[in-house]
């Protein structure tokens, strides 16, 4: 995926398309299964979403500076997703970058990723969710192979990013602290999802197109 908007230089884009995959707990994408790239999104409730930030800012102190933990709720230290994610944490190293805003440059979509960093030696996009579901295959995630290599084809055509990635990792964490599901993604299968998301792309943005045209400003 070196040059991963080459598939899609015929499309016009025009605009800044913001990913706003949501983060939650099975919720909103597995009970309806749609594009959380839409204009209308739904949202997690708010206990979901406090859980799921919470957790978050937990994996970015260990994975940055163990001294913020310090500052961190111990309950929120201790919760069931961190204990799921433990035997993960053990497998990473080399953390490139953590809660980062990544912005495709050619095909004008822009995000905030939660991790790169080696898994297993591979320099991978890595996304944390959260879930009271087990999600042992990749297919259970729904949208969220397209939300990781989304992120690998900006990191690669964003002039902030001085190195290139081809791979990712979902790691699905559990409220009851069972071990975490984990889907690698290696270069081919990312290429097979980047080709699905470039699908994606261009049905929201040709229906981006046909709605401004139907209602000119």
């Amino acid at each position: 995926m070196t040059d991963a908007a080459a598939p899609s230089r015929q499309l016009a884009k025009t605009g800044v398309i913001k990913l706003l995959f949501s983060r939650s707990l099975a919720g909103s994408a597995a009970r309806h299964k749609t594009p959380q790239i839409a204009v209308k999104k739904l949202r997690p409730t708010k206990d979901i979403f406090l859980q799921g930030k919470h957790f978050h800012e937990v994996l970015e102190a260990m994975l940055s500076s163990p001294e913020q933990l310090k500052e961190l709720n111990e309950k929120t230290i201790n919760s069931g997703y961190v204990t799921s994610v433990q035997h993960v944490l053990k497998d990473i190293s080399g953390v490139r970058a953590l809660e980062s805003a990544v912005h495709h440059e050619t095909l004008k979509y822009l995000g905030l990723m939660d991790c790169v960093a080696e898994y297993r030696g591979k320099l991978c996009v890595i996304d944390w969710k959260t879930s009271e579901k087990p999600k042992p295959f990749i297919r259970n995630t729904f949208d969220n192979p397209l939300q990781v290599v989304a992120y690998v084809g900006a990191i690669n055509h964003d002039a902030n990013y001085n190195f290139e990635v081809q791979c990712g990792l979902i790691v699905v964490a559990y409220k009851n602290g069972s071990p975490a599901h984990t889907h690698f993604m290696d270069s081919d299968l990312c290429s097979q999802y980047w080709s699905k998301w470039l699908l994606r792309l261009e049905k929201y943005t040709e229906k981006e197109k046909n709605q401004t045209t139907e209602n000119p400003k």
